[in-house]
């Protein structure tokens, strides 16, 4: 009995590693899965690209002051947990009602998510 290690993906996302004797557990397994394989084990850092394992970029946004510069076409923003659309990319201002610090990420498939802390000092009056 020889163990094998294959990592099942659905959409090029991985979803799950599957360990254990070839014939016993890979093979029955793999005929019930409906999505791609790969023999070797990768976790959430990679993505299947045309049946190749890739391992995922960083995020390209980057923050200046309230900007987010180089924002992806088909991005979406999360401020506090809330979902922004962002359809266009490029150069995006940031407005935020209170002064303070705020989690901002950043999602667009393949990439990593961004995770950005953004302080919104408050304007003297």
């Amino acid at each position: 009995m020889t163990d094998t290690i294959y990592t099942l993906f659905k959409d090029g996302r991985m979803c799950q590693t599957v360990f254990g004797d070839f014939k016993h557990v890979i093979v029955p397994t793999l005929a019930l899965w409906d999505g791609e394989s790969v023999i070797g084990e990768y976790d959430r850092t990679w993505w299947l690209d045309e049946g190749t394992p890739r391992k995922r970029q960083p995020c390209p946004a980057k923050v200046d002051g309230l900007w987010l510069r180089g924002v992806r076409l088909g991005s979406t923003i999360h401020i506090e947990g809330q979902p922004y659309e962002c359809a266009e990319g490029g150069d995006v201002e940031l407005s935020f009602q209170y002064p303070g610090t705020y989690q901002v990420r950043v999602e667009r498939w393949p990439y990593l998510d961004g995770v950005y802390e953004i302080e919104n000092i408050s304007q003297p009056e």
